[in-house]
């Protein structure tokens, strides 16, 4: 059984591994689809070669002599009944034995030409034109009997043509009863004889049509049985190979499928362990976040203490004034009038309620939203801008808001006031690091492609390539230690993004601001917001 030739080769092949076995499987499909292809391109060839050979070499000449014989019939012998009497002259009848002699010439030149098509196998032609079989010489494809019937019919049309020649020369000298004779006795007998020849001419090349069909019936059934073999035989190889492969895929997979139990025993064992791991990482996580939150509100808050105690600084001083004048005016024995006192006392607690307002929007500010609601990005911003727009004038830091198209969103408004107090923050500190001679800063608001926008553009001469990209990682500033924390854009972002649904960018630009001009070295801080539906209609 071993030394069996067809188990040595599939042993040979189940060794193998199943990439291999696939390129085979693939290999074999495909040299058998050619084999198929190229059998079924042969055969076709050849029965299309014995078409051609039937139709050209026979019955096409088969057309050619029942024309021969009508024009004898008909064109020679019924225009020489008529000359004979009377029907027609001679001149008339003359003109049409010519012509049907051209034609008879012309016919049988055609008819010859046709014997030297060579009718070998399609196959055959090709082996010769490779060199591998000799060429035979055209003529060889009469048989004798053909042969000697074709020489016969040449040597009477020849003879028919003579005796023709002979009679017009006899009409030509007015011997009608000569030509009358030679008539009846040669040219009447020779036309039937030729009659004759060319119905057996005829009949041999219809046996030889006959031939040229059970040729074609052959070469159909050959090119048959050999796709079918063809085929079988791929299938059944291909089938062989499949099944091998199906093995070896179905070994792998019980073994995989024993892994798979095994590392699923050993992943639902670490899944337990990271489930308890991952529940305490996300709170690790909120819990750093939350602090990072508090953070960056502990430094805007700052931000906002400072601007406090600036906007508190003129009013406690003029309240300071109002109480001084009480004492002034009783040093200097002026007696205080009720009209003084009233005007006095107005003017202080009008101070003291402006401080008061300060205290609330401080408070306001910073008290989180618990839930979103809607509320106007232009107030908003110029709530914010209006509390920081003292202390920045004292640095001589210039804000100017420019609203093209006021839009509303549905967010958390004190945290979004957070977000452009920390942007105003950074740039307040761009421009007094760089102190260029007009330090602007410019907030645009509006509305473009069913999305709200706001720019925070500042000239305090951009931010350089090495940090543009990491400006928005937690803890990474580029001021010093005591006047950052690095927190302010990742909170921003995270409140832009994830609270508001929106999206908040850094770039480099050139600006044209309201009041000043250009200036081609400006930082870009752009939040882009989606719009409600009312403000895209308003578009």
């Amino acid at each position: 059984m071993k030394n069996n030739p067809l188990y040595k080769i599939v042993a040979g092949i189940d060794n193998m591994t199943i990439s291999k076995k696939t390129s085979l499987l693939f290999i074999v499909m495909v040299i058998g689809m050619l084999f198929i292809g190229s059998f079924s391109h042969i055969g076709l060839s050849r029965m299309i070669n014995n078409f051609n050979i039937l139709y050209t070499k026979r019955m096409l000449p088969a057309t050619t002599l029942e024309k021969l014989k009508d024009i004898y019939s008909v064109n020679i012998l019924d225009t020489l009944r008529d000359m004979q009497k009377n029907n027609i002259t001679f001149k008339q009848g003359k003109d049409v034995i010519l012509l049907a002699q051209d034609l008879i010439r012309d016919d049988w030149k055609e008819y010859k030409s046709s014997l030297k098509i060579d009718d070998d196998d399609a196959l055959e032609k090709v082996l010769k034109s490779w060199g591998i079989f000799a060429k035979k010489d055209k003529n060889i494809n009469i048989n004798n009997d053909e042969k000697i019937t074709v020489d016969k019919i040449e040597q009477k049309i020849d003879y028919i043509d003579n005796i023709l020649s002979d009679i017009f020369k006899l009409y030509e000298l007015d011997e009608k009863e000569s030509a009358y004779t030679m008539l009846e006795n040669e040219l009447y007998p020779t036309i039937y004889s030729i009659n004759i020849d060319l119905t057996q001419l005829i009949n041999l090349n219809l046996e030889a049509s006959k031939d040229g069909k059970r040729n074609t019936d052959e070469v159909y059934n050959n090119t048959f049985e050999w796709i079918v073999i063809g085929t079988i035989g791929t299938i059944s190889v291909a089938a062989l190979i499949a099944l091998i492969i199906l093995q070896n895929i179905r070994f792998l997979h019980n073994n995989l499928e024993n892994m798979v139990q095994e590392k699923t025993k050993e992943l639902q064992e670490l899944n337990r362990n990271l489930k308890l791991k991952i529940q305490e990482e996300v709170k690790k996580s909120r819990e750093k976040d939350e602090i990072m939150f508090r953070q960056s509100r502990l430094a805007a808050m700052g931000e906002m203490v400072g601007n406090i105690a600036h906007q508190w600084r003129q009013p406690l001083n003029a309240i300071s004034l109002i109480i001084q004048s009480f004492q002034m005016k009783r040093m200097l024995g002026i007696r205080l009038d009720d009209e003084f006192i009233n005007s006095q006392v107005k003017e202080g607690a009008m101070l003291a309620q402006n401080m008061s307002k300060t205290i609330d929007d401080f408070r306001n500010f910073f008290s989180p939203n618990k839930k979103p609601e809607f509320f106007s990005i232009k107030e908003n911003i110029q709530k914010s801008v209006e509390i920081l727009n003292g202390y920045y004038m004292k640095n001589l830091i210039y804000i100017n808001l420019v609203c093209k198209k006021d839009f509303e969103i549905l967010g958390f408004p004190n945290e979004f006031s957070q977000v452009i107090v920390n942007l105003l923050s950074n740039s307040k500190d761009a421009l007094n690091e760089t102190n260029p001679d007009i330090k602007l800063i410019e907030v645009v608001i509006y509305c473009e492609e069913q999305k709200g926008f706001i720019k925070v553009i500042d000239n305090g001469g951009g931010i350089k390539k090495e940090v543009l990209d990491r400006i928005f990682e937690p803890y990474f500033t580029t001021k010093y230690k005591s006047s950052g924390t690095g927190i302010g854009l990742y909170m921003s972002e995270q409140i832009i993004e994830k609270q508001m649904e929106g999206e908040l960018q850094a770039q480099n630009c050139s600006h044209h601001f309201e009041k000043e001009g250009l200036y081609k070295k400006c930082t870009q801080m752009q939040i882009s917001l989606k719009l409600l539906e009312e403000d895209k209609n308003g578009l």
